[in-house]
């Protein structure tokens, strides 16, 4: 990838917050009558599996440079997609509903990939499908591939 003309990062906070909350409250209730010592067996594997999920899906991050879009959940680097520039035949600001959820979604518009907030940019493609990247600054994204793809 090039110079990047773009980088944003938007973090599932909901998930962030429910899922240790959820697995602690999980462990607690499943320990009830149970033997103290094992406390901290189940502490290290709830630490372990929100580490792990945090790590895959925490946030989703948009690079652009003047030919290529990219766009990734967590810190892994992986699930990880990208779009050539000369792929997009349109562009444009949308917004996402509260039932489409939040994460990596198929819709009745097509793929989905959002994490926080309503803000999203749909994205056409040269073959005629659609993506939706969500974005915390869609006005600024959406200019900003136009931008790129004025320059192809």
């Amino acid at each position: 990838m090039n110079a990047v003309n773009y980088q944003s990062r938007q973090w599932l906070k909901l998930l962030w917050f429910f899922l240790p909350v959820f697995t602690l409250g999980m462990v607690l209730f499943d320990m009830r009558g149970q033997d103290v010592s094992l406390l901290p067996r189940a502490i290290a594997i709830l630490m372990l599996v929100n580490g792990l999920v945090l790590g895959l899906f925490g946030h989703l991050q948009i690079k652009l440079d003047h030919d290529q879009l990219q766009w990734q959940f967590g810190f892994v680097g992986w699930p990880k997609w990208s779009l050539k520039i000369q792929d997009i035949r349109h562009v444009e600001v949308c917004e996402t509903t509260w039932y489409e959820g939040k994460g990596i979604r198929f819709t009745r518009e097509g793929m989905l990939y959002n994490a926080d907030g309503r803000g999203a940019v749909r994205i056409i493609k040269n073959d005629g499908t659609r993506l939706r990247l969500g974005s915390a600054e869609p006005e600024v994204l959406s200019a900003r591939i136009k931008e790129a793809m004025a320059q192809r």
